[in-house]
């Protein structure tokens, strides 16, 4: 089985790789492999699995085996028996899936063990039915991706212009570990850039007897004290202070040590933040003005949909950006693997990381019409227009921004939240800014990417597609042009995902499009730098099913632009201090 960049899959464990490297334990055994699978079975032939399904694999994608369409209302049935290695039990067991679509019961020898709603968010039991021989995990999952409950991002029933083939069921990898009965439950990594030390707190499950909490870096301790009666410490790093950037993507090892219990985990020093360069208000990172030149990733690939082929192909997108001279990816309504924001992190691109739409479609007329007119539009009052009417889906997106936000706090690589994204299920805007201010008040917001906007956040942030880029900020905020492009070019049918076309502006030839691309970077975009212009994000990494609009094809096997033209462009994409004076 081949990925797009033509490596084997392993049948027997794929995305075998340990998968939250900021919290490791040395206990890791990984449930990904065949798993049995069937649809709508009746009770009384529960047993009579027809198929073997490839776990993480959506069973829509073809890595999975069984690449076919769920239909609402149909039931996803999966089956899993395994037995604990000799001596892997510490006390207890701890079963975590990473992602399931939509909603899931879990049932371990026959008890139900566990209920999660959400497809994008990760959730964890404490396994108390455990055989020391064979033991059978059932997992029975729902998905309606029409719903206006629950988060789907760019998922569709039917793969049409900007919306994709839709992810069911297992989509993440299910794994086990082996914990003391006391433990480490969660850590938060606080970076304090101007003191030169970073805090760390951490929420430990029992009555904390002895703790303590180390950083270091290539095996050398560079700081270490006991955590206090709210399990919180800081350490100084002033032994070996050296400040993370896409540049020089410095991280630190920490080790947490809490009774019997010990997590390790990693930690950069960066500061994201607001400082005036020549008049405008721009991105700072490190405290000095940064321009963020980078991709819009939606991170689909035709072999596993929303599921990465493995490890690998993570990285060979990360490292396309940073060989194009890119520093910056737009992170597009979707929650990553923890291995992808890992890689970010040591390889070095900063992360502007969006919350996963949900709701009802925005009315058509709106949709059609915000690319070149900006309404005005109270979404505290326009639930209806903008396909927020369920007051239960407003409360679910609240509940999923929280755990977002939990899920992802201590990655170094993300400096700014996208809260809505064209309309897209937008609402009370103003308010959950602030209680996203105040969920993590070290990272930038930007509130209404695109259009819609109602004055909050940190960005000015803007999409142009359709007409020329000729932007003037608000003065109070980072101009930021955050999505623009989409220039379209294919590249050969066995390439390609289908026949369609979208209606981006499209190209015949890779020469032409190169062209075109460097003549809008050019006469377009860096021209905007002189009125306060802070970030250019470049619709996008990879073509996506029929959108052919990707610097490199959907397959990941045709680079379309010189990777020296680009990094020619972003040469010029640079701020050199405070100000140019």
């Amino acid at each position: 089985m081949l990925t797009p960049e033509g490596k084997n899959v392993s049948r027997d464990c794929p995305h075998c790789e340990y998968p939250t490297p900021q919290f490791r334990r040395d206990s890791y055994y990984c449930l990904n492999g065949p798993w049995l699978f069937g649809l709508d079975f009746k009770p009384e032939n529960h047993e009579d699995y027809p198929s073997t399904i490839l776990v993480p694999f959506a069973p829509e994608t073809p890595l999975s085996g069984i690449h076919k369409r769920i239909e609402k209302g149909q039931t996803l049935h999966y089956k899993k028996v395994f037995s604990l290695p000799f001596g892997f039990n510490k006390g207890r067991v701890l079963l975590h899936f990473e992602a399931v679509d939509q909603v899931c019961d879990v049932y371990l020898n026959g008890v139900k063990i566990a209920h999660h709603e959400g497809g994008y968010t990760p959730f964890t039991v404490d396994c108390m039915e455990l055989n020391p021989g064979e033991n059978e995990l059932l997992v029975d999952v729902w998905d309606d991706v029409d719903s206006p409950i629950y988060p789907r991002g760019k998922q569709s029933k039917k793969s049409k212009g900007i919306w994709y083939t839709s992810t069911s069921g297992i989509w993440g990898t299910v794994w086990l570990e082996s914990v003391p009965k006391e433990v480490i439950q969660s850590l938060t990594i606080v970076p304090l850039f101007d003191q030169k030390k970073v805090s760390v707190r951490v929420r430990f499950e029992g009555v904390l007897s002895s703790s303590q909490v180390e950083a270091s870096f290539a095996g050398r301790t560079l700081a270490k004290s006991s955590l206090d009666e709210k399990g919180q410490c800081e350490l100084d790093l002033s032994s070996l202070w050296r400040p993370w950037s896409p540049e020089s993507p410095f991280l630190y090892d920490l080790k947490v040590t809490a009774n019997q219990d010990q997590v390790s985990s990693y930690f950069a020093m960066r500061k994201f933040s607001i400082v005036e360069r020549n008049g405008f208000p721009v991105f700072a990172l490190n405290n000095e003005p940064y321009f963020l030149s980078g991709v819009l990733d939606q991170g689909y690939y035709p072999d596993g949909g929303l599921t990465a082929p493995s490890d690998k192909a993570l990285i060979n997108d990360i490292s396309l950006v940073k060989s194009m001279g890119y520093n910056t990816i737009r992170k597009h309504l979707k929650i990553e693997e923890m291995r992808w924001y890992y890689h970010c992190d040591r390889l070095g691109v900063i992360v502007l990381q969006d919350f996963v739409s949900s709701g009802d479609p925005v009315k058509k007329r709106l949709y059609l019409t915000a690319p070149f007119i900006r309404w005005k539009i109270d979404d505290t009052k326009s639930y209806r227009l903008l396909g927020r009417e369920s007051e239960q889906g407003r409360a679910f997106f609240e509940q999923e921004l929280e755990r977002v936000v939990e899920r992802l706090k201590n990655v170094p690589s993300i400096a700014s939240w996208t809260l809505f994204n064209e309309g897209w299920g937008q609402f009370d805007s103003l308010r959950l800014t602030q209680k996203l201010k105040e969920l993590d008040p070290t990272r930038l917001v930007d509130s209404t990417s695109g259009w819609f906007d109602q004055g909050a956040g940190d960005f000015d942030s803007r999409h142009v597609y359709f007409k020329r880029i000729n932007l003037h900020g608000d003065g109070r905020r980072v101009l930021a042009l955050t999505e623009f492009g989409a220039l379209s070019h294919r590249a050969g049918k066995e390439h390609c995902f289908s026949n369609k076309r979208t209606l981006y502006r499209y190209f015949r030839s890779k020469q032409s499009l190169g062209k075109a691309i460097e003549s809008l970077y050019a006469k377009q975009v860096i021209p905007m730098m002189e009125r306060g212009l802070s970030m250019a994000i470049m619709t996008q990494l990879s073509d996506v099913e029929q959108e052919t609009n990707g610097l490199v094809t959907y397959d990941r096997r045709v680079v379309k632009l010189s990777e020296q033209t680009m990094r020619s462009i972003n040469a010029k994409l640079r701020f050199g201090g405070k100000s140019d004076d």
